[in-house]
């Protein structure tokens, strides 16, 4: 898997500046109401998310950059994030053709065991008796 890629000091600065100090969350994937934006204030704590999971568009332009608060950032993450990059996980491994070879040592040959012996010899079941 690759590794995930963080947007370069130049897109957060950006981004901030697009923000006015304020989360630019907006919608249901941050626990909001269709179309609503947060507007809460950066003051206390910014992180930058990835509007489209980087796992899935390897994105780190300012148009997929957005500075956001942390309780939004924390809900996207947990509601939405992960569980869609699990998904993607999921998805890619089952799609991978594996062939995987497994050599396995058979048992040596052995040559055909002896016939049993006996402790006492056999008698025949068709021997006449002699003697009463």
């Amino acid at each position: 898997m690759a590794n995930r890629k963080e947007f370069t000091t130049k897109t957060r600065k950006a981004a901030l500046k697009r923000s006015n100090m304020r989360c630019e969350a907006v919608g249901e994937w941050y626990g909001l109401g269709p179309g609503q934006r947060c507007h809460a204030g950066l003051a206390h704590g910014i992180e930058y998310d990835h509007i489209i999971l980087d796992a899935n568009s390897h994105d780190n332009s300012l148009e997929n950059c957005a500075a956001v608060c942390i309780r939004c950032h924390r809900f996207k993450t947990a509601n939405h994030d992960t569980p869609t990059a699990a998904k993607t996980v999921a998805q890619s491994l089952m799609g991978m053709k594996t062939k995987i070879k497994v050599k396995i040592a058979s048992p040596p040959k052995s040559e055909k065991p002896a016939p049993k012996q006996h402790a006492s010899p056999r008698r025949s079941l068709y021997a006449v008796r002699t003697s009463l």
